[in-house]
């Protein structure tokens, strides 16, 4: 696996990005030429020179050479590209050359292309997905779109950062990629990759790395129904205009652990709210279509919000028939205000761990008419095995009473908590709260709040409306699976940093070519 020179696989490299940079609308008119030319030089902080009267092949070549030469260039290149043409087919062309330039340049321009055919033949999303996520250590959860071949997924994973004396986490896709061929029944590609690996493995000093590695095992765990996945869906207030919210969203599909991976922030009208959760839902679907573990929505939630009946929002609204979402999906409500009052956490997390470690000590708690808020806060608070709280008014609305429950119980780190939406005080509803509390302990509150809502859904749209699993609404806050909170740390596509190991050159974090 010699191949092509450096020099020619650096020269073709930049001759494929031209050619898609040449048939680009943007690059064929001189005005979104001149756009794309102004935004490239304030991101690279460097002028950059304008096509004028040149021929344009010549002037492409200058520019991607003067973009190579400049750390984090090329990304730079794609990511203004995609400002002017978003997600156009020459856009994703690029991602993928960028991510060949970057493993090139890790494996110090050897000519990877004997390895294409033998990784191409692995297709599947859902076993791409989880051999990146197994080689990487759960690093990295999930794979942009562009990644669909193990050839596009082993470029993508070239560079990236792993923890000291661990492999590569490209070679440790190669490994498994190998190990798929072998399952395929392809033991001739699968031999020529794991070559490949263990000639690479002895140029770079890493002969023992490797050893570890295929000795440590490399199965996928089975994802079970004790590891559900999850999408939380977060709305916080604008701040300034009441009617509007920052929604944002996290996917956790890692079996091995809890490692949500955050997405797209929006700015939307409260009246927006339910339209763009049912498109996030449906991209979410899209991008888990070989998910096999069942699929929990968490919706954390401002007051203000605590009235909605999220878990009655609907998907396929476009048809003659949607379904809600509690059809498909257990749904769950989490307190905003919790996650973000750090001073709460603390009372939080004991009752939550004596519930873990004592489950069957743990008791539901409901405040006695006429008792004051204060008072139930201290009760709370002195008995360690009160975890569930049954408020008598709905939260969200005017009522001092549920404003003050809500209060207390968040204060007090009672982390589960049932309401009626519409009346507590429903002889249906405490029926309904005397079976799901009925056995001591947690276990078993969501399942059995699934029921209540089964049955309303058995009744269909005609009839639910009259039955209480309408209008039950459960708030089950883990503190240990909690999102994490956006920022530049945290950054779409952003790679996870660590030290290298000895052997491959260090590198920087590959950035986000979005």
């Amino acid at each position: 696996m010699e191949g092509r020179s450096p020099a020619r696989v650096r020269n073709e490299l930049v001759a494929g990005v031209v050619d898609v940079l040449q048939e680009s609308a943007t690059l064929r008119h001189t005005s979104s030429a001149d756009l794309l030319v102004t935004m490239l030089g304030q991101e690279l902080g460097a002028p950059v020179e304008p096509l004028r009267g040149e021929a344009l092949r010549p002037w492409l070549l200058h520019l991607v050479e003067t973009c190579a030469e400049v750390p984090d260039g090329l990304p730079c290149l794609v990511r203004c590209l995609g400002y002017v043409e978003q997600q156009s087919a020459a856009v994703t062309a690029l991602r993928r050359l960028v991510d060949e330039w970057e493993a090139v340049d890790f494996f110090d321009w050897a000519d990877l292309h004997p390895l294409r055919p033998l990784l191409e033949e692995i297709r599947s999303a859902s076993a791409l997905a989880a051999m990146a996520r197994r080689a990487s250590r759960s690093r990295t959860q999930e794979l942009p779109p562009w990644c669909d071949t193990g050839w596009t997924v082993f470029l993508r994973l070239a560079g990236d950062n792993a923890a000291a004396k661990e492999l590569p986490v490209s070679m440790a896709f190669v490994s498994l990629a190998a190990d798929q061929l072998v399952e395929d029944g392809r033991v001739d590609a699968a031999e020529r990759l794991r070559r490949w690996n263990r000639r690479q493995a002895l140029g770079w000093g890493l002969e023992d790395q490797m050893a570890q590695w295929q000795r440590g095992g490399v199965a996928e765990p089975v994802a079970s129904s004790l590891m559900p996945a999850y999408l939380m869906i977060q709305f916080e207030p604008d701040g300034v205009d009441r009617d509007r919210y920052y929604l944002s969203h996290w996917r956790q599909s890692d079996a091995e652990g809890w490692h949500p991976v955050p997405g797209e922030t929006l700015h939307l009208h409260r009246d927006e709210l339910p339209s763009e959760v049912e498109q996030l839902i449906e991209q979410t679907e899209e991008r888990w279509s070989d998910l096999r573990q069942p699929v929990v929505l968490e919706f954390i939630l401002p007051w203000e919000l605590l009235g909605e009946p999220v878990e009655w929002w609907h998907k396929e609204s476009d048809s003659s028939s949607p379904t809600p979402l509690v059809l498909d999906y257990a749904v769950l409500v989490r307190s905003f205000e919790r996650l973000r009052r750090a001073a709460w956490h603390r009372p939080w997390h004991n009752k939550w761990r004596h519930f873990k470690e004592r489950p069957a000590d743990t008791h539901s708690y409901r405040n006695r008419p006429g008792h004051s808020h204060f008072h139930l806060e201290r009760e709370l608070k002195e008995d360690e095995h009160a975890v569930c709280l049954v408020l008598s008014e709905p939260p969200g609305g005017d009522s001092p009473t549920g404003r003050q429950e809500y209060l207390a119980g968040l204060r007090a780190g009672v982390p589960a908590m049932i309401w009626h939406r519409g009346d507590c005080s429903d002889p249906a509803f405490k029926e309904a709260v005397a079976d799901i509390v009925q056995d001591r302990g947690l276990a078993g509150l969501l399942e059995r709040t699934g029921r209540w809502r089964k049955e309303a859904l058995a009744l269909g749209p005609e009839g639910w409306d009259n039955h209480v699993g309408r209008h039950l609404a459960i708030l089950l806050d883990d503190p240990e699976r909690r999102p994490v909170p956006p920022g530049p740390d945290h950054a779409r596509g952003a790679r996870p940093a660590g030290p290298e190991v000895h052997g491959p050159p260090a590198r920087e974090p590959k950035g986000d070519p979005n």
